[in-house]
């Protein structure tokens, strides 16, 4: 019922996406257009087809993940949510299941030394649970590609001052390296590309929250600036459940991070 996975794994992946008939179930905190494309090559057409992700814009702007990643899979008919604090990797086909340290990256597959378990029959069961049962929770937002275009837009609008360089050399060695510290999941391109992208609503929202001193807040500190933003939008008469709605939509986007879900109204902000 277990068999230990070694790197490199990566024909193993593939030999358990061309034997899957049902489902194909994948969670990986960071994920890369090489392996999005192996995936959809490999796997069987009207199958059960769900990735979680940990979409957040630092991750795309300083490589870690592939916006494009998402696009590849999203034309495969793959469903796709945004788990923030994602940090397992877990790949379900049928009743086989890897749990294992390797990202959906080629450092993950190939490259670095990952180590991992096949599972099957059983336990399978249990593990295909959790999974739907973390895939469905209603407080993990779907990612649409109305999501991934408007993250294209904001990392497009980075000044090129703040735009990650990497040498040919140093790339190859080094792309899927990322270390998962605060800062690194901190948005440094710059708030100005955020809000160039902004609907009214998104940019006065934004505006409030960059006028809150601290890195985490309540949403009582953003109720606090109901009244400027009711003369901004006097036509609406919910302005708080407006700012509720920003917030999820930031959240959405990878630039806000509800704390301690479960229990609404602290949150973290993304970027600095």
């Amino acid at each position: 019922m277990f068999e230990i996975i070694n790197s490199p794994w990566e024909k193993t992946f593939v030999r358990l996406l061309r034997k899957a008939t049902a489902t194909v179930y994948l969670a990986s905190p960071f994920i890369k257009s090489q392996t999005a494309s192996l995936i959809t090559q490999n796997i069987a057409n009207g199958i059960d087809f769900r990735y979680i992700n940990s979409f957040k814009l630092a991750y795309f702007h300083n490589g870690a993940s592939d916006l494009d990643a998402l696009s590849i899979l999203m034309k495969d008919n793959c469903k796709q949510k945004n788990v923030p604090n994602l940090h397992a990797k877990l790949f379900i086909f049928d009743d086989a299941a890897i749990i294992t340290s390797g990202n959906l990256t080629p450092g993950g597959l190939k490259n670095n030394l990952e180590y991992g378990i096949l599972v099957q029959n059983s336990l399978v069961t249990k593990t295909k649970h959790d999974y739907l049962t973390i895939f469905n929770n209603p407080d993990h937002p779907k990612i649409t590609s109305e999501i991934i275009n408007k993250a294209q837009d904001i990392l497009s609008a980075v000044p090129k001052e703040k735009r990650r360089k990497i040498g040919v050399a140093d790339k190859s060695l080094f792309a899927d390296i990322v270390n998962n510290t605060n800062t690194e999941e901190l948005y440094d391109g710059g708030t100005a590309s955020i809000l160039s992208t902004a609907s009214p609503w998104e940019k006065d929202v934004f505006n409030c929250l960059m006028k809150i001193k601290d890195d985490v807040f309540t949403l009582r500190q953003v109720y606090a600036f109901e009244k400027q933003l009711s003369l901004l939008h006097p036509n609406n008469q919910n302005i708080q459940a407006k700012i509720r709605q920003q917030l999820q939509y930031l959240s959405t986007l990878g630039l806000v991070e509800f704390i301690r879900p479960g229990k609404p109204g602290i949150y973290r902000k993304l970027w600095r």
